[in-house]
């Protein structure tokens, strides 16, 4: 009976490692098609009703998804940069370990990037 075990603990370990994922990435697209197909049908009765499509009706259907905002580069560069500089220092004083300063030199060096290229792509 211990052989049985012993055989069937790396299996279920496989299927778990790498069915999770799958079954995580299944659930979140089934509830997101759900979520559309409700808001098509409730759409098509509207539409069917005769009523004026507006946006606060559009607003008011179950299931309605705003567009998302543009990213704010500029924001997200100064974040990253003030993250960056704050791992670098806590890296070179705090620690000693050049590893750590190194890596938040990298974060604060996106971030950089990130708030050149938001400052380009304003003008």
């Amino acid at each position: 009976m211990t052989n049985f075990f012993e055989g069937i603990i790396p299996i279920f370990a496989i299927v778990f490692v790498f069915g999770m994922p799958v079954m995580i990435v299944w659930i979140a697209l089934n509830f997101s098609n759900k979520k559309r197909e409700q808001f098509h049908q409730s759409l098509q009765k509207v539409i069917d009703s005769g009523q004026n499509l507006t946006p606060e009706l559009l607003q008011s259907i179950p299931g309605y998804v705003e567009e998302p905002k543009p990213m704010n580069d500029i924001k997200i560069g100064a974040i990253l940069t003030g993250i960056g500089l704050g791992i670098a220092l806590i890296g070179k004083v705090g620690l000693n370990a050049n590893v750590v300063m190194s890596a938040g030199l990298l974060v604060a060096l996106l971030g950089l990037a990130f708030l050149a290229y938001g400052i380009y792509d304003k003008k």
